[in-house]
């Protein structure tokens, strides 16, 4: 039986490292470039899914631009994943920066986002809240995935 149609048997395991780190002889598994693609994935798909939900069942002025946005990062995040599924294997030092990178531009969507949360006028605060709600989740997602590189 193979495991996600690599040829690997059911029982390897799916992190191997001394480091604990995802590594597979020196280089970033296959595998766990999909894992992190997949998660971004769900998290888009659940954005998604939030945002349509969201935007039928409400008129509001705050919380209709709040599930727009997040419908608008959900169609970005599931691009990013996609794209991630069709590049190229990366060394691990390069996958790492790539994702320390990350971390960095989601500190500053954070900080747009409470700027804007912060603003009087209710379609803004709604836009606020959800870019800092994606930087929150963004933030912690790409660190996890660094510091297990």
């Amino acid at each position: 039986m193979e495991r996600f149609g690599r040829g690997l048997p059911p029982h390897t395991p799916m992190v191997q490292s001394d480091a604990g780190g995802w590594l597979n002889g020196g280089r970033v598994s296959e595998l766990v470039g999909e894992r992190i693609a997949q998660g971004l994935m769900l998290w888009a798909l659940a954005c998604l899914g939030g945002a349509l939900l969201g935007l039928w069942r409400t008129q509001d002025g705050f919380w209709r631009p709040f599930w727009f946005m997040t419908g608008v990062w959900g169609l970005v995040n599931a691009a990013i994943a996609y794209g991630g599924w069709l590049g190229a294997e990366l060394e691990p030092a390069g996958l790492r920066r790539l994702l320390w990178i990350n971390a960095g531009l989601d500190t500053l969507y954070i900080a747009a986002g409470l700027g804007l949360w912060r603003r009087p006028e209710p379609r803004l605060r709604g836009f606020g809240l959800a870019i800092a709600c994606q930087g929150i989740f963004l933030l912690g997602f790409d660190l996890f995935h660094a510091l297990r590189i």
